[in-house]
């Protein structure tokens, strides 16, 4: 006699519906995982490429401190410290960097709207939104994109700088694709290593217990081995 081994209609109904669960459950866990990874992986190349071209700079002028570069002479006789001038300072200036940096686009005004369409509003890190006047006024700021497709928001590369690693795409939050580094002796590293989980810190606070800004966020990947624990 012969006998059917095959599955009801039934039991193929149930195996897709418990597929679909475990799908719905499992995917969103991966794709937030594979994200935060492109991130931190981003965040480090940024780091890596900011260092190289600021390292090149020096080595060919022959300085040991950024603020001896030549690009000072954009500024004109004042030497004003900051970067966010306009004009054809931002344009000598971007010529200066670009023989360092395969810079794409550049921001040639304060208030480009143009080059920071997204920045009119970010995200901190606790999801909460704030103006980017409040956070930190990066539509007047001069900053540029790479190949890459990272954006350097450098405040006169004597400081520190900020990056938003996959440039003006979303989700443009402090603590994922935006972060804020420090500089010393012409090398930059993570803002926020020693205040990242000091609440007291309440700007680089980054820890889980409601952080607001959270610019020491980069401090806490490279405190917990390069991950996005958060």
């Amino acid at each position: 006699m012969n006998r059917n081994y095959g599955f009801t209609l039934a039991e193929v109904l149930i195996t897709l519906a418990i597929i679909g669960i475990v799908a719905a459950l499992t995917i969103p866990t991966l794709i937030s995982n594979y994200q935060k990874r492109e991130y931190v992986t981003r965040l480090q190349r940024g780091i890596a490429i900011l260092n190289n071209g600021i390292q090149l700079m020096m080595a060919d002028e022959g300085v040991f401190e950024p603020s001896q570069l030549a690009y000072y002479k954009c500024y004109g006789d004042n030497g004003n410290a900051t970067i966010n001038i306009d004009g054809e300072k931002r344009e000598c200036i971007n010529n200066y960097f670009s023989k360092y940096f395969k810079i794409i686009d550049y921001s040639n005004k304060q208030n480009d709207t143009d080059f920071y369409p997204a920045y009119n509003e970010i995200l901190q890190i606790n999801g909460t939104t704030s103006t980017s006047q409040g956070a930190f006024n990066i539509v007047s700021w001069y900053g540029f994109v790479t190949s890459d497709g990272i954006m350097f928001i450098p405040d006169s590369f004597t400081t520190d700088a900020l990056i938003d690693v996959n440039g003006t795409k979303g989700p443009n939050q402090i603590g994922r694709d935006i972060f804020m580094l420090d500089q010393k002796n012409g090398l930059y590293s993570a803002h926020g290593m020693d205040t990242w989980d000091d609440e007291s810190e309440t700007n680089d606070y980054c820890g889980d217990n409601n952080p607001t800004l959270g610019l020491g966020c980069a401090g806490r990947i490279v405190a917990e081995g390069w991950q996005m624990n958060y």
